[in-house]
């Protein structure tokens, strides 16, 4: 029988313990823990930032918006790396997409550049007509 396959069994039979002695052992250790973290997390910032930069982004995506790294690029690709509103490239913006959603359900729309991200939101949370109204009223003739 492969080791493999024991350390398997062993871990099926023993799940329970294994659980509570990882627990202790995270108590019984919390400062070494700690500086273990923070010493990789020094290395990573100081030989590897654009590595930690695409760790949180991945991390932020799923934990916010329930999407992965691919999902976004996905929509990155499909927007051809433009604002789904204004359509301005994101080479000219120099700041990463923000991933719009609904904030009542969650739901994911497309990737917007921060300044129509803001002004959505301007819209969404209150009432537009006074603002639209306004801006008719002002509009200046062009022909």
């Amino acid at each position: 029988m492969k080791s493999t396959e024991k350390s398997k069994r062993y871990r099926e039979k023993n799940r329970e313990q294994l659980r509570l002695n990882a627990i202790k052992y995270r108590e019984d250790n919390k400062e070494k823990i700690k500086e273990r973290r923070q010493s990789k997390l020094s290395y990573y910032k100081k030989y590897k930032p654009d590595e930690l930069k695409i760790k949180y982004k991945r991390n932020s995506l799923k934990k916010r918006y329930g999407i992965t790294f691919e999902e976004y690029n996905e929509m990155f690709n499909k927007q051809e790396g433009k604002c789904g509103i204004c359509k301005t490239p994101q080479i000219e913006i120099k700041k990463v997409f923000c991933v719009d959603h609904n904030h009542k359900t969650g739901k994911v729309r497309e990737l917007l550049c921060q300044k129509c991200n803001v002004t959505l939101s301007y819209f969404e949370n209150y009432d537009s007509k006074p603002y639209i109204e306004y801006l008719n009223k002002h509009k200046e003739k062009l022909n």
